[in-house]
């Protein structure tokens, strides 16, 4: 059987070692000498829980280089910015990422969104994990780490200019879009019910579930509606809507039912009814087929999350170093991505060039 390492440096991109001198990764240094020997290190601590004294026993055990903890620290925080060069390039040549768009040039599109993570061991949720991810950058735009009773909100992000910034239902709401107008951004954000009262040009309340139940499935509509400030005057606000089929809905609907009873809520039935629905709130001028297919996109990355935390412990954020953080959140990306790659290049069948019957 092929040696497992092998097989990970088989499937790196092309240019990796040199990107190591690139990137500021690979120093100078007596005990790590070669590209290999940093990813090495690297990927110890990703796997082994982070901890900068493991690694170092491990390196000595398993390739007798000798660093002690503050050593493994250091070579640690400078490689972040390496391994998403390796992650971003292995996932466009495993054609994983996503091409940006012609009509989104020069225009960067931030997921927001947040996890909560319990350490190891423990019942419940004990930090939260809120990253802003850049979708066609392959790279985070914010990560930050806080207790689970932070709130996650839009103001937590740094927008610049033309910025799309995308989140779910917990996002919307007018604080959060107003922070974004007033950065000059843009955003498509999931709406719930009444997560603010929608009014027509005339300030008179729009009933949105009346406006989708004239939908069929997957036909969509674009409501030119108003939301009201403050003081009482109303700011322009273009909802997109479309019908989900009869088995996504069920799905959808299920999917509430067991929130509702995890949370020991009731299920309202406005609330339920919109589960039908994938409805978002936006300032985007472009067609609702554009919009919403945009939208679609942060489903990926939740895929990314869900997977990571499954397979990979994501949930052991090892330190609150933002540089360790950084190194340790792509180290986890790039392993999830050459798992992919090798899985897609194993022989079928299984037992072909393995010696095995």
């Amino acid at each position: 059987m092929r040696n497992e390492w092998e097989a990970i440096v088989e499937n790196l991109p092309e240019g990796w070692e040199a990107a190591a001198r690139e990137e500021g990764a690979l120093q100078r240094s007596r005990a790590i000498k070669t590209a290999e020997d940093l990813l090495a290190l690297n990927m110890l601590y990703v796997t082994e829980g982070g901890s900068y004294q493991g690694v170092s026993t491990l390196m000595s055990i398993t390739g007798d280089i000798q660093l002690n903890k503050n050593a493994v620290r250091k070579r640690i925080q400078g490689s972040w910015r390496w391994l998403r060069w390796m992650g971003e390039k292995t996932c466009k040549e495993g054609g994983y990422s996503i091409e940006k768009p012609e009509w989104l040039k020069g225009r960067r599109v931030i997921l927001a969104d947040a996890s909560d993570m319990a350490l190891r061991g423990s019942r419940s949720s004990d930090y939260r994990l809120h990253y802003g991810f850049d979708l066609f950058g392959f790279g985070c735009t914010h990560m930050e780490v806080t207790s689970v009773k932070e709130g996650e909100k839009l103001s937590r992000y740094a927008v610049e200019e033309e910025d799309i910034l995308i989140g779910d239902r917990i996002y919307c709401n007018i604080k959060g879009i107003e922070y974004v107008l007033g950065k000059g951004g843009s955003f498509i954000l999931r709406m719930k019910h009444r997560a603010f009262l929608l009014y027509d040009e005339e300030g008179k309340q729009i009933d949105l579930l009346e406006r989708l139940r004239k939908l069929e499935a997957w036909e969509s509509v674009s409501i030119d509606a108003f939301y009201r400030l403050e003081d009482r005057s109303l700011r322009p606000v273009r909802i997109v809507g479309t019908r989900k089929d009869e088995e996504t809905a069920r799905k959808s609907m299920e999917k509430r039912k067991r929130t509702a009873t995890r949370k020991q809520q009731p299920l309202r039935p406005e609330t339920a009814e919109m589960s039908q629905y994938i409805v978002v709130a936006t300032n985007l001028e472009d067609t609702d087929a554009r919009v919403l297919e945009l939208y679609r996109a942060r489903w990926q990355i939740e895929q990314v999350f869900y997977r990571l935390k499954a397979l990979f412990a994501f949930g052991e954020i090892p330190s609150g170093n933002p540089d360790s953080v950084r190194a340790w959140f792509y180290g986890k990306l790039l392993l999830a991505a050459l798992c992919e790659a090798m899985l897609k290049n194993l022989p079928f069948p299984p037992q072909e060039n393995h010696g095995t019957r």
